[in-house]
Parts: C-alpha cells; sequence; structure tokens
C-alpha cells in the first residue's frame, strides 16, 4: 500500500482514523508495516497488502485453496484454456464495457470491489495515463499477492493499493470515494451482495459513480431454478435476486437516485468449465449499470 491513502481510511471495528506506526518502504511503496486506529486496533501490512484478516467464502471462490494447489500462471492458463473463442470475446467486451465507464474519472479515488484475478484492473491499466488513486480489494490476501505481481508488470508507473478486507464493511471513510467498480463481484457475494451494494453507497461521494457488472437470467428457466437449489443447500436463501433483472435495479434502487442499464451481449450460454451451476444452452446477458 501506499501512504496515500491513509486520508481515507478508517477502521472496520470502530470507525476511527488509521495512525501508520510501522513502515518498511521500497520504491514508495509499504510492503511491510502496522497501522493503528484511535482505539487501538492493530492491522498490518505484508508483503505489500494492508491485511484486515477477512476470511473467503468456503462455498464460492476460495483462491488461496486453488493458490496452494498449483501455481499461480499454471491455474491462470488451466481456466482460460477451457473458454471458447465466443466466451473469451464476451469477458472481453465485458471487461471492456466497464472499462469504459470507468475512465471517465480523471482524478480521485477508485475502488475495485472483489478485484478476484484482477482481470478489470489488467485491462484498465493498459490504458490508464490519468493521476487516480486507485484501491483494490478482495475476501483473499492470497489472490491480492499474486494481482500485485501481475499489475505491476502490465503498468509499473500507476500504484495500487491492495486491500485483504470484507466488502460488506469496507475499512473506508464514508463519502470518501470518487468511483466504485466490480467485475460481478457484487454478484459471487450472493446472500451478502445487497450489504456489499449498501457498503460501496456509502463510501461514495454524493453524485459519483458505482459501475456493477452483473448477469441477468431468465428466473423461470431450469438453470435459473437449479440456483434457487443451490442456493438453498448453501443456506443463501434470496440469492437469486442477484440474476433477477428487477430484483437487481430493485436493491439499487434503494441506495442510489438513477440507474442506467447498459447490455453488454445476451445469447445463449455455453459450457463453462468450473461453473458453479452450470447453464449450458439457456439466456442470459451481460450487464454493466451506472448508479449513482
Amino acid at each position: 500500500m501506499y501512504t496515500n491513502i491513509m486520508s481515507v481510511l478508517r477502521c472496520p471495528h470502530c470507525g476511527t482514523k488509521f495512525e501508520l506506526v510501522e513502515s518498511q518502504i521500497e520504491n514508495e511503496e509499504i510492503v511491510e508495516g502496522k497501522i493503528i486506529c484511535e482505539k487501538g486496533h492493530v492491522f498490518s501490512v505484508h508483503e505489500g497488502i494492508l491485511d484486515f484478516n477477512s476470511q473467503e467464502q468456503e462455498s464460492l471462490n476460495a483462491w488461496s485453496k486453488y493458490y496452494e494447489e498449483e501455481n499461480d500462471d499454471d491455474f491462470d492458463r488451466r481456466l482460460d484454456a477451457h473458454e471458447t473463442e465466443t466466451q473469451r470475446k464476451n469477458k472481453s467486451d465485458f471487461l471492456a464495457g466497464i472499462v469504459e465507464e470507468a475512465r471517465k474519472l480523471d482524478e480521485g479515488y477508485l475502488l475495485d470491489v472483489a478485484s478476484g484475478r484482477g482481470l478489470l484492473l489488467r485491462e484498465l491499466l493498459k490504458n490508464i495515463n490519468v493521476p487516480v488513486n486507485i484501491i483494490s480489494t478482495d475476501l483473499s490476501f492470497q489472490v491480492l499477492k499474486y494481482d500485485r505481481i501481475k499489475l505491476k508488470e502490465i503498468n509499473p508507473r500507476v500504484k495500487v493499493n491492495y486491500i485483504a478486507c470484507d466488502a460488506t464493511r469496507l475499512p473506508i471513510e464514508t463519502s470518501s470515494i470518487d468511483m466504485v467498480f466490480t467485475f460481478v463481484g457484487f454478484t459471487n457475494m450472493m446472500n451478502l451482495m445487497e450489504d456489499g451494494i449498501k457498503d460501496a453507497a456509502r463510501v461514495l461521494k454524493a453524485g459519483a459513480p458505482l459501475i456493477n457488472s452483473s448477469v441477468y437470467m431468465n428466473e423461470n428457466a431450469d438453470g435459473a431454478q437449479r440456483v434457487v437449489r443451490f442456493l438453498k443447500e448453501n443456506d443463501m436463501v434470496g440469492a437469486e435476486k442477484m440474476f433477477i433483472r428487477k430484483e437487481l435495479l430493485a436493491i439499487h434502487k434503494k441506495y442510489f437516485k438513477t440507474i442506467h442499464e447498459k447490455i453488454i451481449y445476451e445469447g445463449i450460454a455455453e459450457t463453462v468449465e468450473g461453473d458453479l451451476i452450470p447453464c449450458t444452452g439457456e439466456w442470459f446477458a451481460n450487464v454493466v449499470l451506472v448508479a449513482q
């Protein structure tokens, strides 16, 4: 992490400000250190990542488990190798649609929620040339460790801050962020999706945009019903709102005044290796929602 984000940090336990009390700095980046809040809560910076000791969702993307089983690059190659040309193009267009909105921010703080494998930031960093302070967040310390190395290779000039934390309780000051974006990060939060959107609205400045991306499905289709059963079996009843258009828009309207909807792609799903809930042969749409 870099000292430039200290002013927007707050303790997730008590809400007070932090002070940097220990630091080992390399090329302006704090690679090891500690921060302490006004009430005495202490958190560490390790390998360049500010760690709030968040726990991964065991039933979903347990990145640490995957990266323990195989090399980071091998894991990425294995996932990418199972994609068809159509799937690769759809993902590329989806990411480009989010980046198109994100590049409208020319200064301030940009927060990436649930960065995962860093696919969205990779695309943004290929072309960014403005003084934006980027904050990348994810539950997994391990995946951020991997992202930090890879993203430095893409654009070493841009300072990206990495925070391992819970996106439903962001360690970020209220009304301090100029844009929040995510590549299906809220969707992957399942039953915690609304909590994540609510906290994103809290940290955003008045009128600042949330660039959310999601997938719509036909709620009456067999695949959608499989989703409902999966969620019920995993004690996440109600999380099916994540793919139902009217439900997703209703959640955004609770916390934002306006929502602009942009369909990036719609068609019939192909088989995706590793999908939690395969929906091959059914209609879906990739959508970018801009909420303000």
